[in-house]
């Protein structure tokens, strides 16, 4: 699997297969030779030339970590102990771009946004992909991680990720979230014909006079017709939706909701309508338990995106290779990945450590998801268990020093202030970031020159 040619990692080397892997995982400089000095100091080998580094980065398979993470997640549904929603394992799929360096390579490969004056490849100033995830919300497990060319739709990654899950959700109840670009008839036979449960925001033009006679709860019925079904692009969708009959029966939720906007002082509430699709019956979701998974569950899911993008930094990259650039990306899920099984022990325990009648502060306490990415990439005992080195640790110990990691990450808290918008503009600082995330302009607003003092000052 780790291969990409039939001696790859055959040969008894400097730089052996699991070396790859960890230093993908582990690495958190700003240069190559900062990560090689750190993570062959903590393995305790001999270091190598940043030559040789690359030239074995270069060697592994994408398509490895995509299929360690799915071991794991198979591994940890295994377990039984998953925290579900009705019996219902939580799913959400999003899909976000990531800037690339600026190589021939990678423009050609992935490409990138293009308008009037840039037309084709060699233009493109910054390559860009498009990076999807399945993620059990509930239990920070990511099933499945891809990385796109920049003009891969959504839904079509969102149908990958599904069917090389198919197994792994084979027997169990599932109910996915997506948000409203993944609408789509196709998506709905397939879900329905898989067994699989879904709650899908609408846009407001889709299936408009359908929806349109609900007023606030009820049934509405898809007719496919030839015309629709000649446009599905998936000839399995086709099939299925001829086995149905040609019809689909979805039942709608209406909510509204109003919120105040935060660029303007003095602005009056606005107030939206919305609609979501779903096929979760009334018996086992209700209407205000499907809004809630929409807005609430799904949102873990933006999440998972700010932590692998910011607190892990994922838009770092040190080379313009199209192997190592995606191993990088996908090295950073399986990262979050081991981040997120602490995060439910330290919360379970936190959680232990509550009194009998509730909640009694302020706002509800969680651990704190950078310190426990940081804690692992730079504590020098954990790349040497995951090394399966033999440093004579015996199994209580290595038990006992994750259970004291544990207890370490579940006294570093952080509050969940509901509604907070993170707002920061007007924020001075002397340089600007080395990071360059910016999820929603709100968490890293735009960056100007201070006019009246030297330095930089955020803005809107």
């Amino acid at each position: 699997m780790a291969r990409t040619t039939s001696r790859g990692f055959s040969l008894v080397q400097k730089i052996t297969l699991r070396d790859v892997v960890l230093f993908y995982m582990q690495r958190m400089g700003c240069t190559i030779n900062q990560d090689i000095a750190a993570y062959f100091s903590k393995v305790g080998k001999p270091r190598v030339t940043k030559q040789g580094m690359f030239k074995a980065l270069d060697k592994l398979n994408p398509e490895f970590f995509p299929y360690v993470i799915r071991e794991l997640a198979n591994k940890y549904y295994e377990r039984g102990d998953y925290q579900t929603l009705n019996g219902y394992i939580v799913l959400a799929c999003d899909g976000t771009k990531r800037d690339l360096p600026n190589t021939p390579e990678l423009a050609e490969k992935f490409g990138g946004a293009k308008n009037q004056t840039v037309t084709d490849t060699s233009k493109i100033k910054t390559p860009q992909a498009n990076c999807s995830v399945l993620v059990d919300v509930l239990n920070h497990v990511v099933l499945n991680a891809s990385m796109c060319s920049y003009d891969t739709s959504e839904l079509p990654m969102l149908f990958e990720h599904l069917e090389k899950c198919r197994d792994l959700l084979k027997g169990k109840k599932v109910l996915l979230l997506c948000d409203r670009y993944y609408v789509s008839a196709e998506l709905f036979l397939y879900c329905t014909f898989h067994e699989i449960d879904f709650i899908v925001r609408n846009k407001s033009y889709c299936y408009k006079e359908q929806i349109a006679k609900v007023k606030t709860e009820g049934l509405i019925l898809l007719d496919f017709d030839k015309a629709w079904i000649n446009r599905m692009k998936r000839e399995d969708c086709k099939a299925i939706a001829k086995l149905m009959d040609n019809c689909l029966a979805l039942r709608v939720v209406k909510n509204t909701y109003s919120y105040k906007p935060t660029d303007k002082k003095r602005a009056e509430e606005v107030q939206v309508d919305s609609a979501y699709l779903t096929s979760v019956s009334v018996p086992l979701l209700s209407k205000g338990e499907v809004v809630s998974a929409y807005h609430v569950l799904r949102w873990d899911n933006e999440t998972v995106f700010y932590d692998i993008k910011d607190h892990l930094e994922a838009e770092r990259f040190n080379s313009g290779k199209v192997n190592i650039v995606i191993n990088s990306y996908l090295a950073k899920v399986l990262n979050y990945v081991i981040g997120g099984q602490f995060f439910n022990d330290a919360d379970e325990l936190n959680m232990s450590r509550k009194d009998e009648e509730g909640q009694t502060t302020k706002y509800d306490y969680i651990p704190n998801m950078k310190n426990i990415l940081d804690t692992l990439r730079i504590d020098p005992i954990f790349p040497k268990i995951l090394h399966c080195q033999e440093i004579l640790i015996t199994v209580p110990d290595i038990q006992k020093y994750v259970e004291d990691l544990v207890e370490d990450f579940s006294r570093v808290l952080v509050p969940v202030r509901p509604g907070r918008h993170y707002q920061r503009w007007g924020k001075w600082m002397a340089s600007i970031p080395l990071r360059k995330s910016r999820l929603d302009g709100r968490r890293d607003p735009p960056i100007k020159k201070c006019p009246f003092n030297r330095g930089y000052i955020t803005s809107r």
